[in-house]
This record gives structure tokens, C-alpha cells and sequence, in this order.
């Protein structure tokens, strides 16, 4: 009885290999090192929206989108009240907890998505 299974083995085994005839042809990596897109395969990024202020109120505090106020901190950026740091980008920007970045609206403040 032991006999029937190894005599199968090789049979069963061949079907899992591969010949050298059944070989796919090798497929060329497309547009590396090229500084020019195919046609037609332009990708434009959208342009963020910015629909909420933090305002520059003076006297080195910031008004945010809530209503609240905040002190700002010696390096840039501010702390919120519960005491997330919101760091400067480097850039003239701060980068939020969620990691959407605000940029400078020119007068103290930024503008966030």
C-alpha cells in the first residue's frame, strides 16, 4: 500500500513544474530616469483649500478657527490647551497634529486646510 503513493509522488510533483518552454517574456520597467511623462499621463495635484484662519492677535498669542486663544512659543508655532505642540514647518508654516500643513498669510497668521 505504501508503494501506491510513492509511485504517484513524481507524477503529482511534475505537474507543479514548470517547463522551459512555457517561459513569459520579461516586461521593460516603463519611464524610469526620464524627466518627460507619456502623453496624456499628466497628473495634476489640486490645490489645497484653505477654509480656516489662525489669526495673529498681537502681544505674541494666536487666535484659532474655535474662538480660543493661545500663546505663542519662543521657537515659532504654538501649544494648544491640551498641550499638543503645533511646531513651525520651516517654511513660514506650521504643521498640525493631524499633519495637514498651514501656511503664512502674510500678517502674522496662517492659513489651514
Amino acid at each position: 500500500m505504501r508503494l501506491l503513493p510513492v509511485a504517484l509522488m513524481p507524477i503529482v510533483l511534475s505537474a507543479c513544474v514548470s517547463s522551459g518552454q512555457q517561459q513569459a517574456a520579461p516586461i521593460p520597467p516603463t519611464n524610469l530616469g526620464s524627466s518627460q511623462a507619456a502623453a496624456g499621463a499628466v497628473a495634476t495635484m489640486p490645490a489645497p483649500t484653505y477654509t480656516r484662519r489662525v489669526t495673529a492677535i498681537g502681544s505674541g498669542r494666536y487666535r484659532l478657527p474655535d474662538g480660543s486663544t493661545v500663546a505663542a512659543e519662543p521657537g515659532g508655532g504654538f501649544r494648544l490647551s491640551n498641550g499638543i505642540m503645533v511646531p513651525p514647518d520651516g517654511t513660514g508654516g506650521i504643521i498640525l497634529p493631524n499633519g495637514a500643513r498651514c501656511v503664512s498669510d502674510g500678517a502674522g497668521g496662517y492659513l489651514c486646510p
